[in-house]
């Protein structure tokens, strides 16, 4: 089970990464690029592993796009489908108030 600490710096990736976003909606980039361009300076020194479950998190809501390029990296960018409602997320108050686990997927 993740601690308190681990989720909340998780969560404070996510709001960077979708603040980074929402400002520069046709960013791109693999892991690596968003841990040094997309990071404010305190958040750069993240482990890897904090930035990655923030992707996977953002990937699951359906906020952020995750594309292969070559064998093993992977591209990250938004997904304009969802804008709006992830502005309205950045503006709730509290830093903390993150949505509990990803949205469901509807059947198709």
């Amino acid at each position: 089970m993740k601690s308190d600490r681990s989720r909340r710096g998780r969560d404070s990736v996510s709001r960077a990464i979708l603040g980074y976003l929402v400002k520069r909606p046709d960013a791109k980039d693999t892991i690596e690029g968003i841990r040094s361009w997309w990071l404010p300076g305190d958040f750069v020194n993240r482990e890897k592993i904090t930035v990655q479950e923030a992707l996977d998190v953002l990937v699951s809501r359906g906020w952020v796009t995750e594309r292969k390029c070559g064998s093993s990296k992977k591209l990250y960018g938004l997904n304009r489908d969802r804008l709006k409602e992830i502005q309205d997320f950045l503006r709730q108050p509290g830093k903390g108030k993150w949505p509990i686990g990803p949205r469901k997927q509807s059947a198709i």
